[in-house]
């Protein structure tokens, strides 16, 4: 070749070594050769780059690796893309073997070359967390955010062709390990990701879901037999005298059944977590596990949301008392289920499903239209509202709550909101973003079950709320053991500082509220000052209603008087 040739496949090889961002680049010959080399080849492959021209390209590394370099050269002359095989440098007196990342494909201008990029697999692009180094699998959390994203495609598409989920349970990992050593092993798991991979959508929509678990999501023209074979073919050749085959656990049609896709994907996400979490199985059963579970989740999630639509629930009202002046501050709304006994089931699955946002707002509308009803409408009557952290994360439905606070200003002062979560809330400045918004429209914020679970210290820091409601757990101890007297102090004292309101849950009778009254603490909320309820019928004065066992109006204030007290 000329010398101004050699120029230009130089310019041409650095233009392409800047965009595949790797630490060496090299072009192999026809023969397995390589015939030009540039990049970081001293730090790489222990000497300079012009000493590795004319050496075969299995000479960087160990001799183990020389027969899957020479398959992935032959996939690369059929047409295929190489991307990530990982490979090991050999050791070098006590430097151990380095895993180095292979990717190429054919060389667009001779048909008979290669371009290879090696990269050191320690320093890859690929976002903490999201991709295993050495499959180059999605971990869960990265898979189900992909599957609901191919689900919106699927539904915005127009296609009748869904996408497929298919499951793999692979045992042949743990003998692989046993048998042939961390090397063999990486080895292994390395073309076991570059498998599954080239079967999914895009190359990358593969995810390690743990023990041995594995899955990858396909269009309709890779079929399940197809997967099955390419593992089982890789299984063959690391362990020739493995009897069993990879076992397929289950595959089914992501076409949403019915319900939106996003719905669709928070179905997928819930029963995929139960199927992963699953122990003690057969595979037989773990084979036949999913789908339906995946069907009783769609099933169920129709069956909350034709109760919110219909606005088939009902309202009741708890009460929220000064602790010192016995006067109900606010009432809390409580939401109940026909048939039910206890919402927490049904608001629970309603977060992990993802449905929760249209449940916060049908309840928020029913309380609006309740409060502005003869029943509650005066000014000492105030009401908090349940919105979870969920809710306040997804952008449309925010934007559906402040459409429906702004036409409800003539309640300001009069309705609050509670922030809820039973997990923790991933966006706390997006969370809180919300909250300040409402708050600048009059409607004060607690942030409920303070103190335990996801509402921890660093939710008080992140969001600025007018009250705390301290977990229940806390105010149980303090009439039993005593246990938790100085957290409540301390969790008093730093709301007192910060000019946050406290409000107790779970008080039950007056020695406990003699108890938070020496803490500090303002407000209480239990069955010693009343059980969830709904105002009586009462004839010309609706507001007579609100009157019973513990309730009397006095001088335009509904005061709390509990039984056995003066």
């Amino acid at each position: 070749m000329s010398a101004a040739g050699d120029i230009n496949r130089s310019r041409d090889l650095y233009v392409a070594f800047a965009f595949a961002a790797a630490d060496l680049l090299v072009e192999v010959e026809a023969d397995g050769t390589i015939g030009f080399a540039v990049g970081a080849a001293m730090a790489l492959a222990g000497r300079p780059a012009r000493l590795l021209t004319h050496q075969p390209l299995s000479s960087i590394f160990i001799p183990e690796d020389e027969e899957r370099i020479a398959r992935a050269l032959g996939r690369m002359d059929a047409g295929q893309r190489v991307r990530h095989l990982l490979l090991h440098t050999p050791a070098i007196d006590d430097i151990p073997a380095k895993p180095v990342s292979l990717s190429g494909y054919r060389h667009p201008h001779r048909p008979n070359a290669r371009l290879v990029a090696l990269t050191h697999a320690s320093s890859l692009d690929i976002p903490t967390g999201a991709h295993d180094p050495i499959t180059g699998l999605l971990d869960k959390d990265s898979f189900i955010d992909l599957a609901r994203g191919m689900l919106s495609e699927t539904a915005t598409s127009g296609t009748d062709e869904a996408y497929r989920l298919t499951m793999l349970e692979l045992p042949q990992v743990e003998q692989v390990r046993a048998q042939s050593g961390t090397l063999v092993a990486d080895e292994f798991m390395a073309e076991l990701g570059g498998k599954l991979r080239s079967c999914s959508v895009g190359g990358d929509a593969a995810a390690e879901l743990g023990d041995n678990r594995y899955g990858l999501i396909h269009g309709p023209s890779v079929s399940t037999g197809t997967i099955e074979e390419a593992v089982n073919d890789l299984v063959k050749h690391f362990l020739p005298a493995a009897g069993s085959q990879v076992v397929l656990t289950a595959s089914l049609s992501l076409d949403g059944e019915g319900i939106s896709s996003e719905e669709a994907a928070n179905a997928l996400i819930y029963s995929l977590n139960a199927f992963s979490q699953t122990g003690g199985m057969t595979l037989d059963g773990l084979a036949n596990d999913l789908k339906p579970r995946l069907s009783e989740t769609v099933a169920q999630m129709r069956e909350v949301k034709a109760v919110i639509d219909s606005g088939g629930f009902d309202l009741v009202f708890q009460p929220v008392v000064d602790l010192w002046t016995d006067v109900v501050h606010h009432f809390e709304c409580l939401v109940r289920f026909p048939g039910q006994d206890s919402p927490f089931e049904t608001v629970t699955f309603a977060e992990n499903v993802g449905i929760v946002g249209g449940l916060d707002l049908a309840i928020l509308k029913r309380a609006i239209e309740f409060i502005r009803s003869p029943q509650g409408k005066h000014d000492a009557l105030r009401f908090a509202v349940n919105l979870s952290g969920r809710s306040l994360s997804h952008p449309a439905t925010a934007r559906q709550l402040l459409d429906i606070t702004q036409g409800a200003l003539d309640l300001r002062g009069r309705l609050l909101f509670e922030l809820t979560e039973s997990a923790e809330v991933e966006d706390l400045p997006a969370v809180n973003g919300v909250l300040q918004l409402l708050r600048r429209q009059g409607f004060p914020v607690c942030l409920d079950d303070f103190g335990a679970g996801a509402a921890a210290f660093h939710y008080l820091r992140a969001l600025q709320v007018d009250h705390v409601k301290i977990d229940g757990s806390y105010i149980r101890e303090i009439s039993s053991t005593g246990d938790s007297t100085p957290f409540l102090r301390a969790i008093a004292a730093l709301c007192s500082e910060m000019k946050v309101g406290t409000i107790a849950e779970f008080v039950e009778n007056a020695q406990t509220t003699n108890l938070l009254k020496l803490l500090k603490v303002r407000f209480g909320q239990g069955y010693h000052f009343g059980k969830p309820m709904h105002p009586k019928e009462a004839g010309d004065n609706p507001l007579r209603g609100w009157g019973g066992d513990t309730l009397t109006w006095h001088k335009g204030l509904l005061m709390c008087r509990p039984i056995g007290e003066s």
